[in-house]
């Protein structure tokens, strides 16, 4: 009897030529992984694991860095600019700011001069046990321009530490027009004048007292030459005199003015930055924009958006003109206009964030149930990737490479660290979108593992959790390699790519059958 002649199906082939970011959601696709370590996307659309990082110093007690022409840090109460020690400190979490050739440091209320190495007091407060004052003009010799009568105030060491055009509180005087804010219009050894109307010179015995001082804000900005924060307690924000950051109360009638004005929304700031040449304050649901250029025109635009959230200041970063920043509802992208979220595939629940930008790359790190994680987001990718679990803060970018603190230690994205970096990536469940099972009988990999490195592939049939190595490759050139397996029926499985040192996967093909949906266990 002759039998009819039965011919095998040939395997289908699933080709993977891009390798994308992480996606840890239910809607991660081809080519994305729900879960990964130490990986990158500087090859992209290939696999590979991210560089080394550098060491550049450990410290006794980090209390933040910042870079200017030389690297800023503080170490407990010793803040150094380089290798050079310049000053001394409180023991807390500083904020630097660049303005001009200063850097201003909070909660210290200090400004460095970056080239004459010159540390100044932004606030000033002077006593003295008694003064005296007279009418005057601007100079002894005649009247200035519109008349103005001026009155000289004078007492022992009252000019130090003050100058020209500082706005200054009054009090103590026994003539109550002396007392308040005032401006100084001149100042010499021993005497400073102001404008006031009194009736007549005179001095007394008790107490006086001038200061300088700043409104005590939370956060703090730097746009158009002036100094800008903003105050939960208060409900305000303010603005500096134009090139002086330690002049907030200087109220002359002039476009150089102090600023000052409340917001009346709810809720406490939660973050400040200058972006596109706007001033933004931020609250964990509305942001508010400053237009204008002087305070006869400034104007406070309120909108109810999706803010930076409690904790996560210093998630916000400016890459390739775009802001960034962490909100209650995830990693948000905004323009100018409206947020956007693009935080999605990281999944939710992270708390406290802090971030970094060199290049195209976002780094931010968060908290989540008490653990840490590192992210990457290139922005022209629009891929994510995790690092590992650092909890990186006060990021400072320099060049082509990025600062940040771990722990006690100055590190840098990009270094020459001897770090044997161990990684893996997992991809999302491969199902074909069809409820029939698949037999997988071999894997292909174009690959590059150098000598000192490996490379593991593991697979995990229909959401098991046994993960099962299937084949370890050490050192080779680029080269196709085959994974054989044994065809086991399935609905769905994993696969895991793990290993240590530098590696490459180029790309990968997938051999599998078909079978009926029937289940077998």
């Amino acid at each position: 009897m002759r039998l009819p002649r039965l011919s095998g199906s040939r395997p289908a082939e699933d080709i993977l030529i891009q390798f994308k970011g992480y996606n840890s959601t239910d809607r991660a696709g081809k080519g994305e992984f729900t879960a990964m370590e130490n990986m990158a996307g500087d090859r992209f659309p290939l696999l590979s694991p991210r560089k080394a990082r550098g060491t550049v110093r450990t410290l006794t007690k980090a209390n933040g860095i910042h870079m200017r022409e030389k690297l800023m840090y503080c170490d407990g109460t010793e803040l150094f600019y380089g290798e050079e020690k310049i000053g001394d400190v409180e023991d807390s979490e500083k904020t630097f700011l660049s303005f001009g050739a200063y850097v201003l440091i909070f909660p210290d209320k200090l400004m460095y001069h970056t080239a004459d190495g010159k540390m100044e007091e932004m606030e000033r407060r002077f006593t003295a046990a008694g003064a005296s004052w007279k009418q005057t003009y601007l100079t002894e010799t005649e009247l200035d321009g519109d008349g103005q009568v001026y009155i000289q105030i004078s007492a022992s060491g009252i000019h130090e530490g003050f100058q020209k055009g500082d706005g200054v509180e009054l009090r103590g005087f026994t003539v109550e027009e002396l007392n308040g804010t005032h401006v100084i219009q001149d100042i010499g050894e021993g005497w400073i004048k102001i404008i006031a109307a009194i009736d007549a010179d005179g001095s007394q015995t008790a107490e006086i007292t001038v200061e300088r001082k700043l409104p005590e804000c939370d956060f703090w900005t730097v746009a158009e030459n002036r100094l800008w924060g903003c105050s939960s307690k208060n409900h305000e924000v303010y603005a500096s005199k134009l090139g002086s950051p330690k002049n907030f109360y200087c109220y002359d009638g002039l476009a150089s003015d102090s600023y000052a004005a409340t917001i009346a929304n709810d809720g406490d700031f939660t973050g400040a930055i200058t972006y596109l040449g706007y001033v933004m304050f931020f609250k964990e649901n509305s942001i508010h924009k400053i237009y204008g250029n002087k305070p006869s025109n400034f104007q406070i635009v309120e909108g109810q958006l999706r803010g930076v959230a409690k904790g996560c200041h210093r998630s916000m970063q400016i890459v390739n003109e775009v802001l960034y920043y962490k909100s209650d509802a995830g990693v948000m992208s905004f323009q100018g206009s409206l947020p956007y979220t693009v935080g999605e595939p990281l999944g939710e629940g992270y708390g406290k964030a802090e971030a970094g930008s060199i290049g195209s790359k976002y780094y931010i790190s968060m908290e989540k149930d008490g653990a840490y994680h590192l992210f990457v987001y290139d922005a022209e990718k629009g891929l994510w990737h995790r690092e590992d679990g650092t909890q990186a803060r006060w990021f400072a970018k320099a060049g082509s490479n990025l600062y940040y603190l771990d722990g006690n230690t100055i590190k840098t994205i990009y270094g020459n660290d001897s770090e044997i970096i161990d990684w893996y990536a997992e991809t999302a469940d491969y199902t074909y979108q069809t409820a029939n099972s698949k037999f997988i009988s071999r894997i292909s990999l174009r690959c590059e593992v150098p000598n000192g490195s490996a490379l593991e592939v593991w697979i995990d049939y229909d959401s098991r959790g046994a993960w099962k190595r299937l084949k370890s490759i050490g050192g080779s050139l680029k080269k196709t390699v085959n994974v054989p397996l044994i065809p086991t029926r399935c609905d769905h499985f994993r696969l895991r790519f793990s290993g240590y040192g530098p590696c490459v996967i180029h790309d990968m093909t997938i051999y599998l059958a078909m079978g009926s949906n029937e289940r077998r266990r």
